[in-house]
C-alpha cells in the first residue's frame, strides 16, 4: 500500500501538475518515493528561495499554481520571502511540506527542523495552512487547496504532513473530489451595472492583475464601451499597447489621472488600489474617481476598500465581464472612444523620470521576440520598464511583485522558461539584487536553458545611493566589493559576455537565445544611462 507521500504525489498527478521545484531532505523521503516513479518533472534549486520564485515564474505564464516541496521548519522560512511575494501579488502557489513528528509538534522539544508554530508563521503568508495529522485527510487538504485556486483570490496554499504520518499507509479513498467554482455576481448587481455602463457617455475602464486571463474579455467589453483601458503594473499587456483604446500603465500620470476624475462611469476589475500597483509614478497613488464606479472582484472585502464601489459585482473576471458583454449586446450598446484614447496617449507619450533608460530599454525591447518574456527584478531600469516596456500580451512582463524583494528575476526566468518552452526568457537584474539568487545559475545550467541573463552593474546599490542623496543621508552600506561576473558565470558552466555598448546587446541576445545553456551578460550602468530615475 501506498503511503502518504506517495498518496500526496497521485493527488498532484490528478490535479494536473506536471512540475515540482524543491530541495530533498530527510524529512521529505516519502514525497520523493512518490515522485521517483511519477511524470512529474522535478526541478532542483540550490536555495528554497530559488524553488519559490521558479514557482512564480512558472505560475505567471501558465496560470496553474507552481508547486513547491519544502521541509519542515527551514525550508520554509528560506523560501517564505518568495511565498510572501506571492500572497502579496495574489498568485497561486501549492507549498507541500513535512512537519516534525506529531509527538513533538508544538512542544518544544527541539527536534530536528522545529518551527514554534509551523502552520501558525505559514498562515500569514498563505491563504490557508493546512497540518494533515490523519491519513484521512490528506485528499480533503488537496481539494481545499484546489478550491482557493479555482474559486477564491488566488493565494498561496500551505499542506504540511508530519514526517511519522508521511510514513504511514494512506487512507483507502483518495478520490479527487470537487475542485471549486468561483463566485457569480448577483443578477440584480449586474443589471445596474449594465444600466450604468449602457447609459455612459465618458467611460473609462482601470485593470488589475486580476485580469491576466481575461484578455478577451476585457478587450470585449472595452471596444463595447468605447473606453479607453489603463492597467496597473501586474495587468501589462492585457489590453496590448497597439490597441487603439491601451492607455498602457498610466492611471496615476496627468492628464490620464484628470481623464478618470471627469470620467461619468469607471470600470475597475481585479485590483486592489495597492501603491505597489503604481509604483514610481509621480504621486504613488491610484486615481480618484468622480462618477459611478462599478468594480468587479474574486475577493468580495475589496469592492468597499480604497475606491468603494458604487455597483460592486462579487465574481471571477472573465466570467463576469462576459456576462455584461452580453446584456451590454441586447441593448445594442456600442460605443467609440479610440480619438479619446488618441489624445490621452499624444498628450503622455513619455513617463517622467525616465528617459535615461530609453535607449537600453529600446536596445532590450529589439532584441527580444514579441513572444519573448522579460522577468524583472528590483533594479532601476526595471522600474522605469514597468511603464515603458511594450505591452504584447499577458505575463509577458514578470515584475519583481509589490512585495519589493531582490533576487526574483532568474528563477522567475527559469520558472518561466519551463512552463513557457517555446518562448524566450531574458532575466533583467542589477548587481546587488542579483547575488541574492545567483547560485540558480547552476540550476539554469543543469537544465540547459537557453536564458539571457542581463545585469545593470552598477557598482553596489545604486538605487538606494541616489535616494540617500537626494535626501541628504550620507550614504552609508551602499558601496560594495567589486565582482567579476563574467568569471563567476563561467564558473557556473555559463557563457559569459560584456556589453560593451547598446549596439552588441541585440546581437548578444540573440545568441543566448539559441545557446546550449544560460548567457550572462554584464551591461555597465554609466555607459547607457549615467543618471538615476528619481524614487521618492
Amino acid at each position: 500500500m501506498a503511503t502518504c507521500g506517495e498518496a500526496a504525489v497521485r493527488l498532484l498527478e490528478q490535479y494536473d501538475v506536471d512540475t515540482i521545484f524543491g530541495i530533498p531532505g530527510v524529512h521529505t523521503l516519502e514525497y520523493y518515493r512518490g515522485l521517483a516513479d511519477s511524470p512529474i518533472r522535478h526541478v532542483t534549486p540550490r536555495h528554497e528561495q530559488g524553488a519559490g520564485y521558479m514557482a512564480l515564474g512558472y505560475t505567471r505564464v501558465t496560470g496553474k499554481p507552481g508547486v513547491c516541496c519544502l521541509i519542515t521548519g527551514a525550508g520554509l522560512t528560506n523560501a517564505s520571502t518568495a511565498i510572501a511575494t506571492a500572497h502579496h501579488d495574489s498568485l497561486p502557489m501549492l507549498i507541500l511540506s513535512s512537519g516534525t513528528a506529531t509527538e513533538d509538534a508544538e512542544q518544544g522539544h527541539g527536534s530536528l527542523h522545529d518551527l514554534p508554530d509551523q502552520p501558525a508563521f505559514m498562515k500569514t503568508i498563505c491563504a490557508l495552512s493546512i497540518d494533515v495529522r490523519d491519513p484521512a485527510d490528506l485528499a480533503d487538504a488537496f481539494a481545499q487547496a484546489f478550491e482557493v485556486f479555482n474559486s477564491q483570490r488566488p493565494r498561496p496554499v500551505h499542506i504540511s504532513v508530519p514526517i511519522d504520518v508521511l510514513s504511514l499507509p494512506a487512507a483507502g479513498d483518495q478520490r479527487l473530489p470537487d475542485r471549486g467554482t468561483a463566485p457569480t455576481a448577483d443578477p440584480a448587481l449586474l443589471e445596474q451595472a449594465v444600466a450604468a455602463l449602457a447609459a455612459a457617455t465618458r467611460p473609462m475602464i482601470l485593470i488589475g492583475g486580476g485580469t491576466a486571463h481575461a484578455q478577451a474579455e476585457v478587450i470585449a467589453i472595452a471596444e463595447q464601451l468605447g473606453a479607453p483601458v489603463a492597467m496597473t503594473i501586474a495587468a501589462k499587456g492585457v489590453v496590448p499597447d497597439a490597441h487603439p483604446l491601451s492607455l498602457g500603465t498610466t492611471a496615476t500620470i496627468s492628464p490620464i489621472f484628470e481623464e478618470f476624475e471627469q470620467a461619468d462611469v469607471v470600470l475597475v476589475v481585479g485590483t486592489e488600489f495597492s501603491e505597489t500597483d503604481y509604483f514610481y509614478a509621480p504621486t504613488l497613488a491610484p486615481p480618484a474617481f468622480g462618477g459611478t464606479v462599478v468594480r468587479i472582484d474574486i475577493d468580495v472585502a475589496q469592492l468597499a476598500k480604497r475606491r468603494p464601489a458604487t455597483i460592486g459585482l462579487h465574481g471571477d473576471a472573465a466570467a463576469t465581464l462576459a456576462t455584461l458583454h452580453a446584456a451590454l449586446a441586447t441593448r445594442g450598446v456600442q460605443g467609440a472612444g479610440d480619438e479619446r484614447a488618441a489624445g490621452l496617449r499624444a498628450a503622455n507619450a513619455w513617463w517622467p523620470g525616465c528617459e535615461e533608460f530609453e535607449p537600453f530599454l529600446s536596445a532590450l525591447a529589439a532584441a527580444l521576440p514579441e513572444n519573448g518574456v522579460l522577468a524583472v527584478d528590483s533594479t532601476q531600469p526595471a522600474y522605469a520598464a514597468a511603464h515603458m516596456w511594450r505591452g504584447t500580451r499577458p505575463n509577458a512582463y514578470l515584475p519583481y511583485g509589490g512585495f519589493g524583494t531582490l533576487g526574483p528575476a532568474m528563477p522567475m526566468a527559469i520558472g518561466a522558461k519551463l512552463g513557457a518552452p517555446d518562448r524566450p526568457v531574458v532575466a533583467l537584474a542589477g548587481d546587488g539584487g542579483f547575488l541574492f539568487t545567483i547560485q540558480e545559475l547552476a540550476t539554469a545550467v543543469d537544465l540547459g536553458l537557453p536564458l539571457a541573463i542581463v545585469i545593470w552593474q552598477n557598482h553596489g546599490y545604486g538605487e538606494i545611493k541616489d535616494s540617500m542623496e537626494r535626501r541628504d543621508v550620507p550614504p552609508v552600506g551602499v558601496a560594495t566589493s567589486a565582482h567579476d561576473f563574467l568569471k563567476i558565470a563561467e564558473g557556473f558552466g555559463c557563457h559569459a559576455v560584456r556589453a560593451d555598448s547598446l549596439d552588441d546587446l541585440g546581437g548578444l541576445i540573440a545568441a543566448a537565445f539559441v545557446a546550449d545553456r544560460p548567457t550572462l551578460i554584464e551591461v555597465i550602468a554609466d555607459r547607457v544611462a549615467p543618471s538615476a530615475l528619481p524614487v521618492r
